[in-house]
């Protein structure tokens, strides 16, 4: 860095040449226009930092070697790992070219790696300007229930306000994850289905009650006070008082 402030780039290329690591080399035979040698030294860096493949590509891309930068990450993208950020990275650069099913294809491959709302919402945007979206979303919802990802399902069902759906899910979700759903899923239908809604927050007062710590109690104080609100909106203040 003190070379190239006093002029000095040629002698820091000749410091990194010989002292540096494998990935400042490879940076300056980008700088250097060298992007053959390049790469052929990123792919025996990333065989043991993969992290570092969307670093490579940016730089060339800065270099004018996007093709080159796609190809690194679309490799690493299809490898065994499959690594989301790779994905991340193709996503990002076709949506910013202006190349929409490219960018569809791997928002595809990230939602199935990743399933969320979220996810489905990237889905939603670029898929609805290509016009595929019925098609998309039915085949997302599809992998999802085949590979049983019920929880991903429920937070969809949530997005999409799809209620019903969502307490038709609860009973499959994993144990380990139905408390959490369960909770989303309360207070989403707690006007349209007050009385399902009740049962739910049953099962989750009588949960965090077995916790038998303060944490959990506090957990079942907010649901309580949710359950209290049910039964008014009900004219149940009785069933309340009995339930308390």
């Amino acid at each position: 860095e003190r070379k190239e402030r006093t002029g000095q780039a040629e002698d820091a290329g000749v410091l990194i040449r010989e002292l540096g690591t494998p990935e400042q080399r490879a940076f300056l035979l980008i700088d250097e226009g060298k992007i053959d040698e390049a790469v052929r030294l990123m792919r025996q860096v990333l065989a043991s930092k993969p992290g570092l493949v969307t670093e490579f590509a940016d730089a060339l891309v800065v270099a004018r070697a996007a093709e080159a930068a796609v190809a690194l990450v679309t490799e690493h993208a299809q490898g065994e790992r499959g690594a989301a950020w790779c994905m991340d990275w193709l996503v990002k650069y076709y949506r910013k070219h202006g190349r929409r099913r490219e960018a569809l294809v791997w928002q595809q491959k990230v939602f199935l790696l990743r399933p969320s709302a979220e996810e489905f919402q990237a889905l939603r945007e670029l898929s609805r300007k290509l016009d595929t979206w019925d098609q998309v979303r039915a085949d997302a919802l599809k992998a999802l229930e085949g590979s049983h990802r019920f929880g991903p399902l429920t937070e969809i069902a949530l997005h999409e306000g799809d209620v019903p759906q969502a307490l038709e899910l609860l009973p499959r979700l994993q144990p380990w994850e139905r408390g959490h759903y369960q909770w989303q899923v309360a207070q989403a239908a707690e006007k349209s289905h007050p009385r399902e809604v009740l049962a739910r927050y049953t099962e989750l007062v009588e949960h965090a009650i077995r916790g038998r710590d303060r944490r959990t109690y506090q957990q079942a104080v907010q649901y309580l006070k949710r359950m209290k609100a049910v039964h008014k909106s009900l004219n149940a203040v009785s069933d309340w008082g009995a339930y308390l």
